[in-house]
């Protein structure tokens, strides 16, 4: 009977332990570009004391726009774009020639560092009306 009961409570021990493990495995694939991104940022220092410390600044391409559609950062700063519409596959343009035309798929990100003071515009490719603008500082 005794051995009945450690059985019992065993298994549910390992039902429970295996449920966090998918959890986590779950959380850490969801971050894993963001912890990448943030041990860059760590890693990456300016020799000037006066220096701002380099941020993330994150853009969700949805429907009918960009959220947001203006950012203020400063030079060193990241941008990072993702396609959250399941429907479209789009073509990210930078007006300013930064990059290459980008082509993502829903969940697709893409990043740049905004190294130059300026502002910079972007769109979408076959939809006029998706717009945006980083000005940096």
């Amino acid at each position: 009977m005794q051995n009945r009961w450690l059985l019992i409570i065993l298994v549910i021990a390992l039902v429970m332990v295996s449920g966090c493990t998918d959890e986590q495995a779950e959380a850490e694939d969801t971050t894993e570009g963001q912890s990448e991104i943030q041990a860059d940022e760590q890693n990456t220092e300016d020799a000037s004391a006066s220096a701002v410390e380099a941020v993330e600044h994150g853009v969700s391409m949805e429907f009918y726009g960009f959220k947001p559609d203006v950012l203020d950062i400063n030079r060193g700063d990241t941008v990072t774009w993702r396609n959250n519409n399941k429907q479209k596959v789009y073509t990210l343009i930078s007006n300013d020639e930064l990059f290459e035309n980008q082509e993502m798929k829903y969940g697709n990100l893409f990043y740049h560092v905004f190294e130059n003071s300026g502002t910079y515009t972007f769109s979408i490719k076959d939809n006029p009306e998706m717009t945006m603008t980083v000005n940096v500082r």
